[in-house]
């Protein structure tokens, strides 16, 4: 390693004394002499480290023998400079160079030259150019040079001239001074050109002038031929119809002979010369679509330009039953690459052949937009389609024609490159029984294909153990047999030769044939839904077994009597109460006013004494009354009776004003005494009618007449309370 790593030194330090001891070198290559303006030389160095020097270019003006003048003086940093103005390329000139380094300087040798055999001439100027009168396949083109010479020179002069349109190129040379313009003929009518032009010294055949240039356009002619024309048929929605799509291609170069502005596509019948057109179309549309008769018709189709209209393309369509010419036997395609196919057919045996049409499309592109097509002529047995795109299903077919009459078309699917597909099939259980499932799936849609399906993979697995069963890529359902019972997942996978896709996953139960799942759901479900109605249905009528309806006094006929009797003194007025457990309730009234109280409480009722005071009771319940002793028990009660309520405040006035309560409000709601007469029931005050646990008041009362009270004792209802 210390042997090589020494070397290496060595050979550096050596080149570096070998690289300073050799001598750098400068020349000058060539020099030119612009015509009365400038000279200009160019020079090379050996040494690179010179390259980034300061440059003196001298050029010296001679005699050509012995004497020398200078010309002027160029500094640069550059490979190249210019000495300017010069009155005279008819000279004799010496160059040479300075080369200025940080080492020292190094002078090229002389370079010495005739100027006239080094000139470049400055380019001409186009004068003219514009059409030729009475010809639109020519034009006028004029041009002048520069400087005027002597005529001993204008010999000298030549013009070399370029025109070029859509990648055709034209060249010719000829002398300058010989004329100053001409006429350019054999051009195409209607296109754009580029003419240029540009000068030489025959003295110096080395140097020419830069280019001058000039775009024209040649005058317009009728097109020369007739467009491309091809249909495509297809049923219509109406009856006895036909869909007819005339498709064409644009004119072009050069047989449109200028801009096209418009196409005319019409249709004729052959039968009852009925006519369909699609009027004149602008020059962007390439299609037009025509409903048309069954019967067989002819189609022309025309392109026009600012000068004429071209001839007529004609195309026939055949009847609706008329017999089909034969198809191409067979057809092949390779795949040359991702964006290229190549098709290949056989044509008919014994079938006299004018030519084919090619088609090919993009499944899920729209037929009449998106078809592609090209004519070729009866010895094309194939073609090459490009511009296509990977993993793209394509239709391709083949049309042969006879005598301008298509024949049947032969057709395949074909991919540049396949790929694996995006989507899976969707699955489908048809049945179950036994030991068997019979399953059934849709294929995967073509456009999410990316190929060709090789085959189909069922995929099921039940208690963490898959199987699977595979089957040929045209089935599309399967038995799976000889299974347990239970519940499997199962899906399906559809193959191309780049991979694979998934369908969704579903799960199925086995061997539950007994058991019918559905019934026994829908059996669960309305049972659900009755016991869920049912509450709803009965809630009126439990409603009216726990709150039974409580009768308004209002809408008795208590209710229409008078509270006003004459003589009735409403000045004074006593307080009225009554009690309700624990709470006594006050409520003033006159004197002489009867209180209607209602009283709502189911509460225990203790006997009451013999020596208590027992008041007078109208009970319209009953007719017939009776003395009883009160059993001290429980009870609930709906009663309705009637209590004076001066006796009530008489008894407690008289008692000192004891407390109304449970004792006393049995014996005024249970005491009755046997009545010695009608009159003595309107006496009492109305007391109650509720067996609930509250006290309302009724805020509607009345006194009745002495004489009202036959007529309401007879009027009286039964009490039906318990």
């Amino acid at each position: 390693m210390m042997k090589l790593s020494g070397f290496i030194l060595w050979m550096c330090a050596t080149s570096r004394i070998l690289s300073a001891a050799l001598p750098s070198t400068l020349s000058i290559i060539k020099c030119e002499v612009l015509e009365y303006t400038s000279i200009t030389c160019y020079w090379e160095t050996t040494n690179h480290t010179v390259d980034h020097s300061s440059y003196r270019l001298q050029v010296n003006k001679t005699d050509c023998d012995s004497s020398f003048f200078s010309e002027g003086l160029c500094d640069t940093r550059g490979s190249h400079c210019s000495i300017q103005p010069i009155n005279s390329a008819f000279h004799c000139f010496c160059a040479d160079v300075l080369a200025v380094t940080s080492d020292g300087s190094i002078r090229s040798p002389h370079f010495c030259f005739n100027g006239i055999n080094q000139v470049k001439l400055h380019p001409p100027a186009i004068t003219l150019l514009g059409p030729a009168a009475g010809r639109s396949d020519c034009v006028q083109m004029g041009w002048k040079m520069r400087y005027t010479l002597p005529n001993r020179e204008k010999s000298f002069r030549w013009l070399q001239m370029e025109y070029t349109t859509h990648e055709q190129t034209w060249s010719q040379t000829f002398q300058a001074y010989a004329k100053d313009r001409m006429e350019l003929c054999d051009l195409y009518p209607g296109s754009r050109y580029t003419v240029k032009l540009r000068a030489q010294d025959s003295r110096a055949p080395t140097h020419w002038s830069s280019w001058t240039s000039k775009d024209f356009m040649t005058e317009e002619k009728a097109p020369s031929a007739a467009p491309r024309l091809w249909r495509h048929i297809r049923p219509a929605e109406e009856t006895r119809k036909r869909q007819l799509s005339l498709l064409w291609k644009p004119l072009s170069w050069p047989e449109a002979n200028g801009v096209v502005l418009s196409y005319t596509a019409s249709c004729r019948s052959d039968v009852d010369s009925s006519q369909w057109t699609c009027g004149t179309l602008d020059s962007s549309k390439t299609s037009c679509d025509l409903t048309v008769s069954l019967n067989a018709c002819n189609c022309s189709l025309t392109a026009a330009n600012s000068a004429g209209t071209s001839p007529p393309s004609y195309i026939y369509i055949p009847g609706h039953t008329d017999k089909k010419l034969p198809p191409p036997p067979s057809i092949s395609v390779i795949s040359l690459d991702e964006t290229r196919l190549k098709l290949e057919w056989t044509t008919a045996p014994n079938q006299s052949e004018t030519g084919c049409v090619v088609q090919w499309i993009y499944i899920l592109h729209n037929e009449t937009t998106g078809l592609h097509w090209q004519h070729l002529n009866e010895t094309s047995r194939s073609f090459i389609l490009t511009g296509l795109l990977p993993e793209v299903p394509y239709n391709l077919s083949v049309m042969s024609l006879y005598e301008g009459i298509a024949g049947g078309d032969t057709s395949l699917i074909a991919f540049t490159r396949e790929g694996a597909p995006s989507v899976g099939p969707e699955l489908t259980v048809l049945k179950t029984s036994g030991k068997t499932i019979h399953l059934q799936w849709d294929p995967v849609p073509i456009g999410k294909l990316h190929g060709f399906i090789k085959n189909y993979s069922v995929l099921y697995s039940i208690n963490g153990k898959d199987k699977r069963e595979q089957v040929g890529g045209d089935v599309e359902q399967i038995y799976l047999n000889g299974l347990m019972e239970g519940t499997y997942n199962i899906c399906v996978m559809a193959h191309t030769v780049a991979g694979g896709a998934a369908g969704p996953w579903q799960m199925v139960a086995l061997g539950y044939d007994d058991v019918q799942v559905i019934p026994i759901l829908m059996c669960a479900l309305l049972l659900i839904f009755v016991i869920l109605i049912l509450p709803v249905c009965m809630r009126v009528r439990i409603k009216r077994c726990l709150y039974p309806t409580i009768p308004d006094p209002s809408k008795s006929t208590m209710s229409a009597w008078s509270n006003w009797k004459p003589g009735q003194n409403t000045s004074s007025t006593v307080s009225s109460f009554f009690s309700n457990g624990q709470t006594t309730h006050y409520s003033g009234y006159s004197e002489k006013d009867y209180s209607p109280v209602q009283v709502l409480s189911p509460q225990a009722v203790g006997r009451t004494t013999d020596n208590m005071a027992q008041p007078n009771i109208c009970n319209y319940t009953s007719m017939k009354t009776t003395e009883e002793p009160k059993p001290n028990l429980q009870v609930d009660f709906i009663n309705q009776s009637y209590i004076r309520p001066d006796q009530i405040m008489s008894d407690c006035y008289q008692d000192g004003c004891q407390s109304l309560n449970e004792p006393f409000l049995h014996t005024v709601l249970s005491y009755q005494s046997v009545p010695t007469a009608q009159e003595k029931l309107c006496d009492y005050i109305h007391v109650s009618q509720s067996s609930l646990s509250s006290v309302t008041i009724v805020d509607s009362y009345r006194t009745l007449a002495f004489d009202e009270c036959p007529r309401v004792f007879q009027g009286l209802p039964e009490d039906h309370g318990t």
